[in-house]
């Protein structure tokens, strides 16, 4: 058994944030590592966009994402294509599809991130 407890995890800086000034922060509650190696999981994020920031556009070519919001309320941006979304909301991002997300609400927006590899 790999049991975790959410508030024993340290919030971490995404890769594709730039450090100088970040708009999001990640707490990782599962990674591929952890599950079977068959498996086309790749992870499982909690996510948070602060007031007024944005995650900046990126692609993952061979994994698709889907979001589920919890709090908040913002915007992604799919390939150039706007979306509001608020707590409650679901967004499948496909594999190779550019995709960013802003906080344009008053609290911050979280949710839940999960990576699945299509190959």
């Amino acid at each position: 058994m790999n049991k975790i407890n959410i508030n024993d995890l340290q919030w971490e800086i995404p890769s594709n944030e730039d450090p100088k000034n970040v708009g999001a922060w990640k707490k990782v509650l599962v990674i591929h590592a952890e599950v079977d190696p068959k498996s086309k999981l790749m992870m499982v994020n909690l996510a948070r966009v602060l007031v007024g920031k944005v995650h900046p556009a990126h692609i993952h070519r061979t994994m698709e994402e889907i979001f589920y919001f919890l709090e908040g309320e913002g915007e992604v941006i799919l390939d150039g294509e706007v979306e509001s979304v608020r707590s409650g909301d679901r967004i499948i991002v496909p594999a190779g599809v550019s995709h960013e997300i802003r906080n344009t609400g008053k609290i911050e927006l979280k949710f839940i991130g999960i990576g699945i590899a299509l190959d």
